[in-house]
């Protein structure tokens, strides 16, 4: 994964222009857009089938969006989907046009043909209503066909945590479970460590408890945010205290682990308890002091939870550093801590510009 990228829960903080430089252990990551962003930016979106006048060769039967430009679908149809089309006269496979480029967008049954409908019907409603996109995705999510609930899950693992701790039914846990060994649902896994801490199962909350313990064992464990903010949506308050016990003020935990805790914290007091909020914020005040190569992991966050009045605290922590210290900590969280700095002493200025200084 690329510095400034992250996957899992800290995407779902918007940094703004302070983006923390995190490694991960695994690198495998999502396509930067879902299949639904990709249908909504297209020219053209066609239904397609093998051309009887040139065999092999694909060419549009119906178009849900845009019209004929003349240009081929560059495609060849293979022999397993000829197969399948042939069975299935209905289908046949969504096609994409941008521009003169053409796309796959996944076989077309007549479940995703629906689907491929309404996102377009309803899909440029979503910047203003990104509850309805979530909503939408989430009646997919335990229907019969497998490709729509893969797309669903796609969506809503991107969702912010406001509206994924309220889903009307998570994920089962032992589904959730059996896809945490599964290899090829790596770039979600994340979303399935959040469906465990949804669980109203014992053996699912007893397994977010025994993967914490592990994770302090190991001083580290992948997913270690999305574990942790399961871990507060199982034990609340007490869940709290053992993550600040065991890293927060536990000065052999690692940075990265830190910030995997952070932003878990972050989360909780943006938009879980109410009553977690208070000693959340006190738990991070304390941080800065004690690590301060996170100063700016723990600005985010106050900035994140929307609370501007701790600026002596980043402050002070910086100025108290060395400046050979100072050197050995990573420049995004020096930006970041500055940023907050600027934002804290200018209301209502949500961006730092380093030419003007803090």
């Amino acid at each position: 994964m690329n510095r400034g990228q992250r996957i899992g829960l800290i995407a779902l903080l918007a940094f703004g222009n302070a983006q923390i430089a995190l490694a991960c252990g695994v690198c495998v990551e999502k396509p930067e857009e879902t299949v639904s962003d990709r249908l909504l930016a297209a020219d053209a979106v066609v239904i397609a089938r093998e051309d009887r006048d040139n065999p092999y060769s694909f060419a549009p039967v119906m178009f849900l969006l845009g019209a004929s430009n003349d240009v081929p679908i560059p495609f060849l149809v293979d022999s397993i989907t000829k197969r399948r089309l042939d069975r299935n006269p209905a289908d046949g496979v969504l096609m994409l046009r941008e521009g003169n480029a053409w796309s796959r967008a996944g076989y077309a049954n007549a479940a995703w043909r629906s689907a491929a409908a309404k996102i377009l019907a309803h899909g440029s409603d979503w910047q203003i209503d990104p509850t309805a996109r979530f909503s939408f995705f989430e009646a997919m999510l335990h229907g019969p066909d497998r490709f729509l609930r893969e797309q669903a899950i796609d969506e809503l693992s991107r969702a912010s945590y406001d509206l994924i701790s309220e889903m009307a039914q998570p994920i089962n846990g032992a589904v959730a479970r059996q896809a945490l060994t599964d290899r090829s649902e790596i770039p979600w896994q994340s979303f399935y460590i959040l469906m465990l801490g949804l669980s109203d199962r014992n053996e699912d909350r007893d397994h977010v408890r025994e993967r914490i313990a592990r994770a302090a064992r190991l001083k580290g464990e992948a997913h270690l945010d999305a574990w942790a903010t399961a871990l507060i949506e199982v034990d609340g308050s007490a869940g709290v205290t053992r993550l600040v016990n065991t890293w927060l003020e536990a000065s052999h935990q690692s940075t990265e682990a830190l910030r995997d805790v952070i932003a878990a914290l972050t989360v909780h007091a943006k938009y879980g308890d109410p009553s977690l909020k208070a000693g959340i914020l006190a738990a991070l005040a304390r941080l800065p002091q004690q690590r301060p190569e996170v100063v700016g992991s723990v600005a985010v966050a106050f900035g994140e939870i929307g609370d501007f009045s701790r600026a002596e605290v980043i402050s002070s922590a910086m100025s108290r550093l060395p400046a050979k210290e100072k050197q050995r900590i990573d420049a995004a969280e020096l930006f970041a801590a500055a940023s907050y700095l600027y934002r804290s002493q200018n209301a209502g200025i949500t961006a730092f510009d380093p030419l003007q200084g803090n």
